[in-house]
């Protein structure tokens, strides 16, 4: 198993203590793993994960916290090594869904970043989202010492909700250059 991999079923095993931890690491996945998809005229989330522990948790997650039922699958003609990727699908009122993570506001319409509810909580929900975006779209970076944990990014502004999490309930991030951010690049 390689490292990043390894560090992503390390982090699949995290108890969450909290309900608003729990909501924010699912915000987070969905926000960098997937999104919202519209189907028939219906409204469906998904997510593509790189690991079966990862859909595993986003799944359970979803029914406990939303009492939600997801399909967890292999997401055919992965090019992304031997183990493929993994999908979580959610279509059982997923338009509800969506507005209660905050990815659609009351109208209807998609929400860009992550939800207020999420950014302004507390410390222990900004480890979710940060956990959450990790196990999303992560891998380590570097070499010990100086090792760095990267994310690649679908959307533009997707490092900065997270980076203004870094602020929530008061809290300071230590270096303001810590996230940065490019379309499609990686946040440092």
């Amino acid at each position: 198993m390689g490292l990043t991999a390894s560090v992503k079923e390390e982090l699949s095993r995290v108890e969450i203590r909290t309900v608003s931890a729990r909501k924010a690491e699912i915000a987070a996945m969905l926000r960098f793993a997937g999104g919202l998809h519209l189907v028939s005229g219906r409204v469906v989330i998904q997510a593509e994960v790189d690991l079966a522990s990862t859909a595993g948790r986003l799944s359970a997650a979803i029914a406990e916290v939303y009492r939600r039922r997801s399909e967890v699958f292999v997401v055919p003609g992965g090019q992304r090594g031997p183990g493929g990727r993994y999908g979580v699908r959610v279509v059982q009122d997923s338009g509800s869904l969506a507005r209660q993570i905050g990815l659609l506001d009351g109208r209807g319409k998609p929400v860009r970043g992550l939800p207020p509810a999420v950014v302004n909580g507390s410390m222990d929900d900004v480890e979710a989202v940060w956990r959450g975006a990790f196990l999303a779209q992560g891998s380590p970076h570097g070499t010990w010492p100086g090792a760095r944990l990267r994310g690649r990014l679908s959307r533009p502004g997707g490092c900065a909700c997270i980076a203004r999490g870094g602020t929530a309930a008061g809290h300071r991030r230590q270096d303001p250059r810590a996230a940065r951010h490019s379309t499609g690049g990686a946040a440092r």
